[in-house]
């Protein structure tokens, strides 16, 4: 109730938290690619959109994108979102749309610079409430 009321979902119940160390054009391109494999293809918003977002955040990471390729990433998230026959197209909406609104910026710096060269990876930091001991969980968090 608390994340829905701060406008975002669970979506696969799976926390992440990154720091200022993480590429979110990367990790944005790892979840839809995620969401890609995993979708069924029966549908075509989801089959055809994910394949493409790939094709997009790749160029993205790759430094190659264009303003016009985030605009079109937009774009595809209002195709995809509400016309699938299951949840998935629109959890991979969700992902790319809070990314693109909360990190722009990084996305417009991948129409010029590579992800690997401003977030290198061994610079990059990975956590998760997984990995964290019990004790320095927030109060009122659930760890398995």
């Amino acid at each position: 109730e608390g994340i829905a009321a701060a406008g975002s979902m669970l979506g696969t119940k799976a926390l992440q938290i990154f720091d200022e160390t993480t590429s979110v054009v990367r990790t944005t391109l790892r979840w839809v690619e995620f969401y890609k494999h995993e979708s069924c293809g029966k549908c075509t918003p989801c089959r055809e959109g994910s394949w493409w977002m790939v094709q997009v955040l790749r160029r993205l990471e790759a430094g190659q994108g264009t303003e016009a390729d985030i605009d079109t990433l937009l774009d595809m998230c209002d195709n995809m979102a509400g016309r699938s026959f299951c949840a998935l197209a629109d959890g991979t909406a969700a992902c790319v749309q809070s990314a693109v609104q909360y990190f722009r910026d990084e996305f417009i710096a991948g129409t010029h610079t590579p992800a690997w060269e401003l977030y290198p990876y061994s610079a990059s930091v990975l956590h998760s409430a997984a990995d964290a001991p019990a004790q320095q969980a927030p109060v009122g968090a659930s760890i398995r």
